[in-house]
């Protein structure tokens, strides 16, 4: 029986593929290009595209060990888990999604008692920061019998309700079939499940499909199962199951980001890999730094950091993957009103770990340095972090907790700790912090004189956040922000302003996908002389850059081994990865050709393995400029 219903979610695990050493990244997918014509919405899914497509396989009762994925049992005990299967395909502007869910109990009512899934995609046709449930469109689809919903949605079987989602989305925006394996709301036999065919259209959205650029979706589902329904029983079972958010308007979760680009097809063969939106190297041969506010070791002038000025859209746009939409800067009022800016300050941030310790180095400048112990009108910093191990995770949901570092400009012109940090530092003894202020800086409140700034020096445990010593897989889940607050007379002139990467605080999506890279180790090595052999692997950079339309780049290798050079986009996704050669110790450099690329920024990375030893050695990634 096909049945065109409305509105239908779990735990995912997603099989996707890995970075050279990496661990595979679970929250990005590949959603590949098929030509027109090539899908019929019917509930089928019988077209040969999707043997091919890249799917999500979901399950009740097992954490994806993503920071906003989780599952919960809201009322009885769970007979029938929900196992689910989702792929993703593009067809012109249209996402399209295949959802095969196995349920022995199928059908619903009211909402809360309905099988269902409720998913949304972020619109970014709205504005440019889209990290809040204002930027949610929602979509709910399932066995749902309610007046708010739209008449005949769940009843018919030939028809389709007259407007989309929400009374927003027409029948060109939104299709969708389904084909259910048994027979819905009755108990009398058992049903083996059914199979959903969802057509969306994406460019209404503010998404590019079809652009060689390529674009990434922001998405998240929530699966709703309910078994043993029909008649009413005492031992009803209702669950939830969600892929990186349980519903629209719940913003401190995450999403999964779906990539699509016009040449990634089904017959294109392996899609290209994803990289991580950040890579943290590895300080092992550098001298641990003292934690006293001062960033003057060798250490963190081998690091570029990442930049932050309120109100910069040039600074946030050049933010990787999905960091230009979910990044933003916040004034809120004060005194009652928004004053002008007179100061936008800056700061720039760097990481590196060394063992099990992380190293974060905040250097900022700042012509108004104040204490004052209000949120809105802070001066400092602060780490959201997704903590690992039960101390960490929602009993109730079963997904992660975030946890917020933030140190200020304290009233004695040192650190003052807030949230999670006294903890971690006292009680834990799982942190080391220190806050400076630079030379010619005075503490005030009213910004009477110029200052120069001040910072911050951090070395956090992650050992004492859950994560294993060795930190297992190295992947966290980070958000920056920082907070600037300017005083002056008359207290009108008065602001605050806070300015993030990737996630605000903890009541807000999305954290960026870190590695820390045991690989990508910081050297001190410059030039080697010619007398003297190299023990690292150094990228000594690419001249001309900008360049049109080839560059050489430069590299000292430690000895024998086999070089590739992988090129990425400014959205983290492969470009190219070439062997460029077999290389002896030594300075040696490569040329590489972009004719074939359009003018924009590009990443590239160089790896070589050791021929004799079999060991890998990865440099830095390096930023360079195509300018046609």
């Amino acid at each position: 029986m096909i049945r065109k219903i409305y509105k239908i979610a779990t735990c995912i695990i997603l099989l996707s593929l890995a970075v050279f050493g990496q661990p595979k990244r679970t929250d990005a997918i590949w959603a590949r290009t098929v030509p027109s014509g090539s899908i019929i919405v019917d509930g089928k899914l019988n077209e040969a595209v999707w043997s091919k497509a890249e799917s999500l396989y979901v399950l009740y009762g097992k954490s994806a060990g993503l920071p906003g994925s989780g599952y919960t049992a809201e009322t009885g005990t769970v007979f029938d888990s929900t196992r689910a299967w989702v792929k993703f395909l593009v067809m012109g502007d249209s996402l399209y999604l295949a959802i095969t869910v196995k349920d022995s109990s199928i059908g619903g009512g009211i909402f809360n008692a309905a099988d269902a899934i409720i998913f949304n995609i972020r619109d970014k046709s709205k504005g440019d920061s889209i990290s809040g449930p204002a930027y949610s469109g929602e979509y709910l689809y399932g066995w749902i019998d309610e007046a708010w919903m739209n008449p005949g949605a769940v009843k018919s079987v030939g028809g389709m309700p007259s407007t989309g989602p929400n009374g927003k989305y027409t029948l060109t925006d939104f299709e969708t079939a389904t084909i259910v394996q048994g027979t819905t709301n009755t108990d009398a036999k058992a049903d083996t499940g059914y199979t959903v065919e969802m057509k969306i259209n994406i460019k209404k959205l503010g998404y590019k499909a079809s652009s060689p650029a390529g674009d990434i979706i922001m998405f998240n589902a929530a699966f709703r199962d309910v078994d043993w329904f029909f008649p009413v029983q005492d031992w009803v079972t209702f669950s939830r199951t969600w892929i990186q958010g349980p519903w629209a308007n719940v913003s401190d979760k995450n999403f999964l980001r779906i990539h699509v680009r016009s040449d990634v097809t089904t017959s294109s063969g392996t899609v290209p890999k994803l990289m991580p939106e950040y890579t943290i190297p590895n300080g092992k041969l550098m001298a641990t730094p003292t934690i006293d506010g001062k960033l003057d070791e060798a250490v963190w002038g081998k690091i570029p950091g990442i930049n932050f000025r309120f109100g910069d859209k040039n600074i946030r746009n050049a933010y990787p993957s999905v960091g230009p939409f979910t990044s933003g800067y916040y004034q809120p009022s004060v005194n009652g009103g928004i004053a002008t800016i007179f100061d936008s300050s800056k700061a720039n941030v760097k990481m590196f770990f060394k063992g099990n310790i992380l190293y974060v180095g905040v250097d900022v400048q700042d012509q108004a340095v104040q204490f004052l112990d209000v949120y809105d009108r802070w001066d400092g910093f602060m780490i959201t972090m997704n903590g690992l191990g039960k101390d960490y995770q929602n009993q109730t949901d079963h997904d992660q907790i975030a946890i917020k570092l933030s140190v200020i400009v304290g009233k004695n012109g040192t650190d003052s700790l807030k949230d999670y940090y006294p903890k971690l530092r006292d009680s834990l003894k799982g942190a080391q912090v220190a806050l400076k202020l630079k030379p010619n800086t005075t503490l005030d409140t009213t910004g009477i004189d110029e200052d120069a700034g001040y910072q911050i020096e951090q070395a956090i445990d992650l050992t004492k956040m859950g994560y294993p010593s060795g930190l297992g897989d190295g992947v966290l889940y980070l958000g920056l922000t920082f907070f600037d607050g300017d005083s002056y007379i008359p207290s009108s002139l008065s602001y605050g302003t806070r300015t993030w990467w990737f996630r605000e605080h903890e009541g807000t999506s999305a954290a960026a996908y870190v590695y820390m890279d045991s690989s990508l180790v910081l050297t001190s090595v410059g030039r080697t002389a010619s007398n003297t052999l190299p023990t690292e692997f150094v990228l000594l950079g690419n001249y001309p850059n900008p360049f049109n339309p080839s560059t050489t780049i430069k590299f000292i290798a430690p000895s024998n081994g086999r070089v590739t050079l992988s090129v990425f986009d400014i959205l983290g996704r492969s470009i190219s990865i070439s062997d460029v050669g077999q290389f002896t110790s030594g300075q040696h450099s490569v040329n590489f050709n972009a004719s074939h690329l359009s003018t924009g920024v590009y990443y590239y990375q160089l790896r070589m393995h050791q021929s004799v030893t079999g060991k890998e050695y990865a440099t830095p990634f390096s930023k360079m400029v195509l300018m046609k």
